[in-house]
């Protein structure tokens, strides 16, 4: 017969209440914080025997720091287009346009009074006599 005995339990018990437990938080790894919880677990779990070299970690840093600077220049380069964008809408109101719809053939003029962007801040609309207008269906533009 097989043995069927429970080995003895060692250490405290500390209960947890499964409501009360924390998920575990992620993290985006490719943002300041992820570098640097990855930087101080990759620290925590080395050979403590062969210990990461200074040049390997100055180097990660460098990377880091590049990233960070290239993606806060295309934050900024999204702004500027924005901006550029709006500046352009805004130069055609009160500007007559000719448009044309979808499935149409014949274009639809109107004075511009009113200049929208999208929420995704790349599509851009125009009010045309009262009827919002895509304005990559813009075909004309006059004084």
């Amino acid at each position: 017969m097989a043995d069927t005995t429970i080995p003895p339990v060692t250490g405290a018990y500390n209960p947890t209440n499964p409501s009360q437990t924390k998920k575990a938080e992620q993290t985006d790894m490719f943002s300041s914080d992820g570098f640097l919880k990855l930087l101080a677990s990759q620290i925590k779990g080395q050979n403590p025997l062969e210990p990461m070299k200074d040049t390997e970690f100055v180097a990660q840093m460098a990377q880091f720091s590049q990233l960070e600077q290239i993606t806060n220049m295309a934050k900024d380069t999204a702004a500027m287009n924005l901006s550029s964008r709006l500046a352009q809408g805004a130069s055609l109101v009160g500007k007559n346009v000719s448009y044309l719809p979808e499935g149409q053939v014949t274009p639809i003029s109107g004075t511009v009074s009113a200049v929208s962007m999208g929420s995704d801040g790349r599509s851009m609309s125009l009010t045309v006599d009262g009827v919002s207008v895509d304005a990559k269906l813009v075909t004309r533009v006059g004084a």
